[in-house]
């Protein structure tokens, strides 16, 4: 699986994100998967002084979905999300998140997650982990990943994914003490299936 974030939380998706979009767990017809931008969200929440925190999203994003129902760990997943579109409700911090100080999004206009492995918990829930590349540089990361489609034979599959990760393990480091490490990224990902 492969999941592109173009943004420093990305912290994110993205795959992200991505990890939701694996239907590991769905007897679905195999196919193609494109995503519905408009009907997902890729958001973020970061610590701010140790006692608040900051709430933010990505409005630019795209990915595709394949997945074999026969062999689901074969699956393939690709989120592409661009860091220039992050958005906190407050421009002046949204331009600081885009410069260099953070996202630097002039130097890394996006994010890839690839994912390397899933593993199955239950029959709508599993563990997707995979490589993320943000910032510059590439680490593992793992999702919690739920399959949400009651009928896995339709033509839409939506999936939920959510992880925890360190800014600093990709560079990011400024601002520590006053601005967190840990950064939750969510995913809500709806994949509509290519004609």
């Amino acid at each position: 699986m492969k999941i592109g974030f173009g943004g420093n939380l990305c912290l994110c998706v993205l795959a992200v994100l991505s990890a939701l979009m694996l239907p590991a767990f769905a007897q679905a017809s195999s196919g193609a998967y494109s995503l519905n931008q408009d009907k997902s969200k890729i958001l973020f929440t970061i610590g701010h002084f140790y006692v608040s925190s900051t709430e933010g999203k990505f409005s630019s994003f795209d990915g595709t979905l394949k997945f074999d129902p026969g062999g689901p760990e074969h699956g393939t997943v690709t989120i592409h999300v661009s860091p220039g579109s992050i958005s906190t409700d407050n421009e002046a911090r949204d331009e600081h998140l885009r410069s260099a100080d953070f996202f630097d999004v002039a130097r890394f206009p996006s994010t890839v997650f690839e994912s390397t492995a899933l593993t199955r918990n239950s029959g709508k829930t599993g563990k997707l982990t995979g490589i993320l590349s943000l910032h510059g540089v590439s680490k593992p990361i793992s999702l919690d990943v739920t399959h949400l489609t009651p009928d896995p034979n339709a033509d839409r599959q939506i999936f939920s994914a959510t992880t925890t990760f360190k800014r600093s393990d990709f560079g990011m480091t400024n601002y520590l003490g006053v601005i967190g490490d840990d950064v939750t990224l969510t995913i809500e990902a709806e994949f509509d299936r290519a004609h």
